[in-house]
């Protein structure tokens, strides 16, 4: 299986559900290294689904998809919608603050990332490659 998809509330600590599920569907698919890359992306893209978007108000849910080819691993997560598009903030953050920094871990371990409308909301998704990609 090189497709897998889930459905997930949305609620916060389904972050670490969705976490595990990336984690065991990796496991002996693709390197550890990118493994740990993708389930990075994962836990920010779901957080981000979670805490910005109607993903996070009640009732919501939000989608990870997971696809492996060699040397990397695409990941996208499907919301319910925002009212703005997902973007890089380039304002100063706290070097205590523990938000604010989740885009910019995506762009800096993914090779492209970017978002587009669905039917139900929006995909935001990562193309996560390893070392040697």
């Amino acid at each position: 299986m090189r497709r897998l998809s889930r459905l997930f509330e949305g609620r916060p600590e389904s972050v670490g559900a969705a976490r595990a599920f990336a984690r065991a569907f990796l496991s002996g698919r693709v390197s550890e290294e990118l493994a740990d890359r993708a389930v990075l992306v994962v836990s920010e893209l779901c957080t981000n689904a979670v805490e910005h978007t109607a993903s996070g108000e009640v009732g919501g849910k939000f989608v990870l998809e997971l696809e492996v080819s060699p040397g990397r691993v695409l990941v996208g997560v499907v919301d319910m919608g925002a009212p703005s598009r997902p973007k890089l903030c380039f304002e100063a953050v706290d070097a205590d603050a523990v938000n604010g920094r989740g885009l910019f871990i995506v762009e800096a371990v993914s090779k492209t990332w970017g978002s587009e409308m669905v039917r139900v909301g929006r995909r935001v998704w990562a193309d996560v490659v390893g070392a040697s990609v």
